[in-house]
């Protein structure tokens, strides 16, 4: 066969061209990727580059995210425990005011109830994530300004208080919180009465004979106040002596009912039963939530409680001010700054769970102001169950970040990381079988280029020497 230069040298060219081809082929089946180079597919480096970096912020956010998540179940299984504990203290005040428990098995109650003050202390110095304590108030919020003749028992969950700065927070009084009351101004018994006082704590029986005067009335009714859960008080007011009697807190929760189940006892207006009225509060122009004097609030970004006190919160058209400042606890949910969680738990010390109106959990000690051998069991109930209020709102409110903002965020992310690795597969990765069905062609055009290059007169070794 008669050998043309021009022709051996396209063969040569054209081989060496499916050679090429065949090389990146075999890269591509090998590395299972379809860009192993910038020559492979330039605008696609560009686009991969951009798509990794977006999934490597999302993996950061998400490493965070389960720290926050992590975080926020070691101080809820923490508040889980001291919910029990303070049920425990619950039981233990009510098992005391039983008529027929003896000196002893008060003791045990009240030794129980020492061990389970002591037993949440503990929890509040011990409980921490990655060295950081949750449940000792160093991840609240600082407060400054408050007029502790209007407010007390503040605590910041929340606040925007921007890098360093701070947040002022208005509270205004629109209209009074009020107790539960009735009266009486009748006088004296007129025959043998036989009455029931309820209150919130519950129901006493009371037997007065013909003739018992005011005073008598209220001082015997009085001293089962702990009982009932109302006070009774003798008052001049305008000159007219009446017997109030009011419940001991305030607020839409609170009842007072006197029923006359014989005898003559005439309850002015002949009103035998009222309920309370809770203290309506603006903060920062918007209403709130409120229980008689307690006041929850959710301003924007501003999640604060308080109690107001008795001589702010029973007249309307009071103000007061104060200011948030820190940032409590910040953790990084995000690649941006808007990302940021910052949330605020005050402390969980015993010292702290109850309030100003009723009293602390500490106060339930022994030799407390509320230990068992006072006699003020249903007090010590009342503190208690407050106490186990604060912290199942606590509790709440952290499953609510956790479920609401850190699982949802995610979740979101996890559905943006997919979305996002199939983008790059799809630019990245090689199609198996278009590969290999490709790969096969340029095997045999290889193949038969090297054929017809050895019909010209050029051996295999001489033809791969040259390609070489």
């Amino acid at each position: 066969m008669y050998l043309n230069n021009t022709n051996f040298n396209s063969a040569i060219s054209n081989l060496t061209r499916i050679g090429a081809q065949l090389a990146i082929s075999n890269q591509r089946l090998t590395t299972g990727k379809r860009v192993n180079t910038a020559a492979d597919d330039p605008a696609g480096i560009v686009a991969m580059s951009n798509l990794n970096q977006q999934i490597a912020q999302i993996d950061a956010a998400t490493r965070n995210g389960q720290r926050i998540s992590s975080m926020i179940d070691t101080a809820d299984g923490a508040m889980s425990q001291m919910a029990s504990l303070i049920g425990t203290i619950q039981s233990n005040t009510l098992a005391a005011a039983g008529s027929t428990v003896t000196a002893e098995e008060r003791a045990a109650y009240q030794a129980e109830i020492d061990a389970a003050i002591d037993s949440i202390d503990t929890l509040v110095n011990t409980t921490s994530f990655n060295g950081r304590k949750l449940l000792d108030g160093t991840t609240g919020y600082a407060t400054s300004g408050v007029d502790s003749a209007k407010l007390s028992d503040v605590r910041v969950n929340a606040a925007n208080t921007g890098n360093g700065g701070s947040v002022t927070v208005d509270v205004d009084v629109v209209s009074k919180a009020e107790k539960a009351v009735v009266k009486y101004s009748t006088g004296a018994l007129v025959d043998d009465v036989t009455m029931t006082v309820t209150g919130n704590n519950g129901t006493v029986e009371f037997n007065f004979a013909s003739g018992t005067n005011m005073a008598t009335i209220t001082s015997t009714i009085a001293a089962q106040s702990d009982a009932t859960g109302i006070d009774a008080t003798l008052e001049t007011v305008l000159g007219v002596t009446s017997i109030y009697f009011r419940s001991q807190d305030y607020g839409s929760d609170q009842t007072v009912n006197v029923n006359v189940t014989d005898g003559t006892f005439n309850l002015d207006g002949g009103v035998t039963s009222d309920t309370g009225v809770d203290a309506t509060v603006t903060i920062n122009g918007q209403t709130t939530t409120t229980d008689g004097l307690s006041v929850i609030a959710q301003s924007g970004t501003t999640a604060v409680r308080f109690t107001l006190e008795e001589s702010f919160g029973t007249v309307a058209g009071g103000s007061t001010s104060f200011t948030i400042s820190g940032n409590g606890a910040g953790f990084s949910l995000g690649a941006v700054a808007n990302d940021q969680i910052n949330y605020g738990l005050s402390s969980m010390n015993t010292n702290y769970l109850g309030n100003d109106t009723l009293g602390y959990l500490n106060s339930l000690r022994s030799n407390g102001a509320n230990a068992l051998s006072s006699g003020n069991y249903y007090a010590a109930y009342n503190i208690a169950t407050t106490a186990s209020q604060q912290v199942s709102t606590e509790r709440a409110r952290m499953g609510a970040i956790k479920t609401y903002t850190v699982d949802a965020t995610l979740s979101s992310y996890a559905a943006t990381k997919n979305a996002l690795t199939q983008s790059l597969s799809s630019i990245e990765d090689v199609d198996y079988v278009a590969e290999t069905a490709r790969n096969q062609q340029l095997q045999l055009l290889y193949q038969a280029g090297i054929s017809v290059l050895s019909s010209m007169g050029q051996n295999t070794s001489s033809i791969l020497s040259l390609l070489s």
